[in-house]
């Protein structure tokens, strides 16, 4: 049963979220070829779980983001997506928001040194 997220919450159904790290290797596959190797593990591990049709099994790819620095000045990103030691973890997303906030003191700094240059 989920506390925070109500709608997940059904009796007869679950969730599993995996994650592949390191990526490079699953990113370029097809989704048959990711589903089909993820399905033969569960299979192993869950047997009465796990449709043998894989008619249960859904996708979603996510790229990496490698910079707390967004294309927008002054949007930054910080999660456990983001490139560092422990992707996909607690400990990442702490991490990334370690780096995230050096970044905006970094960024700040030369802001500021602009604004006061434009004076």
């Amino acid at each position: 049963f989920s506390n925070c997220l109500q709608e997940y919450y059904d009796p007869n159904r679950s969730m599993l979220e995996l994650v592949f790290a390191p990526a490079e290797e699953w990113i370029g596959r097809s989704d048959t070829e990711i589903i089909e190797a993820t399905m033969l593990e569960l299979a192993k591990l869950f047997p009465d779980e796990i449709a043998a049709d894989q008619s249960k099994a859904k996708i979603l790819k996510y790229h990496v983001v490698k910079t707390p620095r967004s294309p927008i000045e002054g949007f930054y990103l910080a999660g456990d997506y983001t490139k560092q030691k422990y992707l996909a973890s607690m400990e990442g997303a702490v991490l990334s928001g370690k780096f995230c906030a050096q970044s905006i003191v970094q960024d700040s700094k030369m802001l500021s040194r602009r604004s006061q240059e434009s004076l």
